[in-house]
């Protein structure tokens, strides 16, 4: 009897043990600091934009962390993830920094009461750390389309596809890399969009 409970004791330390070992998940956002804008409320255009969630490619459609060494294989950490779909993340960060921008009178993700003049939606096609032999890279690629409300034809597009090299490899420093190549891009994508706005008012 003595052996059997030595051999059950044994048994329950290696569950505890093996359960102890299990690393903790990491949980990642993106995120940058929105400088105080220079442009004052009334210098805005005098229209709304309803900023619809962007979609996604299904590989990159998961709260874990996407990491690749070949174009045709996806691999996926288990335990670093993101702390919402990267679709929402990426969609918030872009109402913010376009509400920050003070371009448009309004900038929502939701109908209100008055109807939004145009509707900005978009395709994300990677979010993800790319390792290339001794290098890593954190590598973005999305795109921007604007329509009036309701309307079909595209009025102003954009398209994104960067990397950036990241010299600490750990994935925390992919992320502040694809947040500091989501933050370039937007201040690109807000003048792109100003100079869109007022050629319409010049004409």
């Amino acid at each position: 009897m003595g052996k059997y409970r030595n051999w059950i004791i044994l048994g329950l330390l290696v569950v505890v043990c093996g359960c102890s070992a299990v690393p903790d998940n990491h949980y990642f956002t993106m995120a940058y600091v929105l400088l105080p804008s220079k442009a004052k409320v009334d210098s805005s255009f005098p229209d709304s934009l309803r900023v619809r969630q962007l979609q996604m490619v299904p590989a990159y459609d998961t709260e874990r962390i996407v990491y690749r060494y070949s174009p045709y294989e996806f691999q996926y950490y288990t335990f670093m993830l993101w702390a919402a779909k990267p679709q929402r993340m990426l969609t918030d960060l872009i109402v913010r920094h376009l509400q920050h921008a003070r371009i448009f009178e309004d900038v929502a993700l939701e109908y209100s009461e008055r109807a939004p003049d145009y509707e900005l939606y978009g395709m994300v096609f990677a979010i993800e750390e790319l390792d290339s032999g001794d290098e890593w890279f954190a590598h973005l690629a999305m795109s921007l389309r604007m329509t009036r409300f309701r309307g079909e034809k595209i009025v102003w597009s954009y398209d994104i596809d960067v990397k950036k090299q990241v010299y600490n490899k750990e994935p925390v420093y992919v992320v502040k890399a694809l947040s500091e190549l989501m933050e370039a891009e937007m201040q690109k994508v807000a003048a792109e969009i100003k100079k869109f706005l007022a050629s319409r008012e010049a004409r």
